[in-house]
């Protein structure tokens, strides 16, 4: 007896249905994969054999042939099995029922029970997406899918639930819960306990604000990778839509926790990462720390440490938000619309222009050091501020007077993000972070012909590109938001101004 039933595979975050036909005949006792499946899944026989047995079912005596298609795209990961062992099943007619509006996905352990998988909420979404009704899942996987409505989700424990079910002892499905955000979250680190640093402090909440780049360039101890930690306190909460993405990407890594993730990635690898492990890549395609840090923070500390073409690699998601990947295995996009925080000291030994130390550098160290981020990289990042340590006898004083709280600087935010929702009603494609074209920045930015003029000006006379040109109007909208204006004014774009004169020239 042929049987059918159906799962998915994911390729990058695209899904792919995944048609499982088993069929038994005449021949020497055998379990056959055909259909380009890899290593895990080749492997898989055995564990199902296994399952099969510890949970009451005879093995028949068969050539037993299962065929996953499409036959020419390869299978991969072990959320397949389930979905195995219900067609071997269905052949042996111990499930009668009607599973053409189901989906099965699940690892097997040899004594029948159901392990967590990777992928468990992209491979749901993509299931409800392709018009399926209802799945079945591994119960360790049911807290991610929780979000999930107009999908029934059967969670198990064990391979004997899901012949249970279709024996007339049907299973409890999975009750959707209504999303919450930044539950059980505290950042380690909070604006309150940063001592002065008014300048880094205020480019953090316009970064923060309007999804800027930041890179801050200071001597060693100025306090450079505790502003970076500290502006998670300050990002706006992620929205459903958001938490979701973000979610997808984390569950196919196996990198998730028990639930949706609902609060803002924070990631810092260490300048030693190689570029596949920073923009993603390798065998089977996962994503990169870029990825990981979609809807979030990547902090680069040490930024001309890390090799230059892992920094050159940053070009395309930092102006398209996406990363795409070829290899001779296949393609994948992954998205990838982050802040990017970097840090940097002003030369090689670090203390170039500090009062605790003298440079020890020559010029030309400092000019070989300044070469390794190239200017269409400069281009990219919206705000550059020079970061000076603050004396020790004056740390008492900074942290009993400071003046900016986070609850308010989280006020400031929430208000300049809620404007920005209502302006990128109008282009629905547009989200906080996207790169504006000069018809777009024409629709959406109120210039004031006063701050247009010193614009004018200043492009002039600071050589900006016509990328920086337009970078400088999307930080002063930003700034007019935290202002509560409507109209960018001539201060806007004097302090946006500011931040283009790249914090390397004062190096030289």
């Amino acid at each position: 007896m042929l049987a059918r039933v159906y799962s998915a595979n994911m390729v990058g975050l695209e899904p792919i249905k995944i048609e499982v036909e088993v069929d038994g005949s005449i021949g020497v006792p055998n379990l056959i994969f055909i259909g380009l499946a890899n290593k895990t899944i080749d492997e898989a026989r055995e564990r199902i054999t296994s399952a099969l047995l510890h949970s009451g079912i005879q093995i028949q005596s068969k050539r037993t042939l299962v065929n996953l298609a499409p036959a020419d795209l390869q299978k991969t990961g072990s959320a397949l099995e389930l979905s195995i062992a219900a067609g071997l099943l269905k052949m042996y007619e111990e499930i009668t029922a009607n599973t053409d509006d189901t989906m099965f996905f699940g690892e097997l352990s040899l004594d029948g029970s159901l392990k967590k998988i990777k992928g468990a909420l992209p491979l749901a979404l993509a299931a409800r997406q392709m018009g399926f009704h209802q799945i079945f899942v591994p119960r360790a996987n049911s807290n991610e899918l929780e979000i999930i409505s107009d999908l029934t989700i059967f969670p198990i424990d064990h391979l004997t639930d899901l012949i249970n079910h279709y024996r007339n002892k049907p299973l409890v499905p999975l009750e959707p819960k209504h999303f919450q955000p930044h539950q059980s979250f505290s950042p380690e680190l909070t604006f309150d306990e940063i001592a002065g640093q008014a300048q880094a402090k205020r480019a953090l909440e316009i970064a923060a604000a309007g999804g800027h780049n930041l890179l801050m360039i200071g001597p060693p101890g100025a306090g450079k990778s505790m502003l970076a930690n500290a502006l998670v306190s300050i990002l706006p909460p992620l929205s459903e839509t958001e938490a979701i993405e973000v979610s997808k990407i984390y569950s196919i890594v196996g990198l998730n926790p028990d639930g949706l993730i609902t609060f803002r990635p924070f990631r810092a690898p260490h300048h030693t990462t190689s570029q596949v492990g920073l923009i993603g890549g390798g065998t089977h395609l996962k994503p990169g720390e870029i990825s990981l840090a979609h809807r979030g923070v990547l902090f680069l500390d040490e930024l001309p440490e890390f090799p230059r073409i892992c920094i050159e690699a940053l070009r395309q998601p930092l102006e398209n938000g996406q990363i795409e990947l070829s290899r001779a295995t296949g393609s994948a996009r992954f998205p990838a619309r982050f802040i990017l925080v970097a840090a940097a000291n002003p030369c090689p030994c670090g203390y170039l222009f500090s009062n605790q130390k003298p440079c020890r550098c020559s010029l030309p160290v400092r000019e070989k050091y300044y070469k390794k981020l190239s200017g269409p990289i400069l281009d990219r990042i919206d705000l550059h501020i020079y970061v000076q340590a603050v004396p020790t006898k004056n740390l008492t004083d900074l942290l009993q007077n400071n003046q900016d709280s986070t609850q308010d600087v989280n006020q400031r935010i929430a208000l300049a993000t809620k404007i920005q929702m209502k302006r990128y009603e109008k282009i629905p494609s547009l989200t906080r972070n996207s790169e504006l074209s000069s018809k777009q920045v024409k629709r959406l930015c109120q210039i004031n012909p006063a701050a247009s003029q010193l614009l004018n000006q200043a492009s002039s006379k600071l050589n900006l590109s016509v990328r920086g040109y337009f970078k400088v109007i999307k930080v002063a909208q930003t700034i007019a938001d935290l202002d509560g204006n409507q109209t960018i004014d001539r201060q806007h774009i004097g302090e946006a101004l500011q931040y283009r004169q790249l914090s390397f020239d004062r190096s030289r």
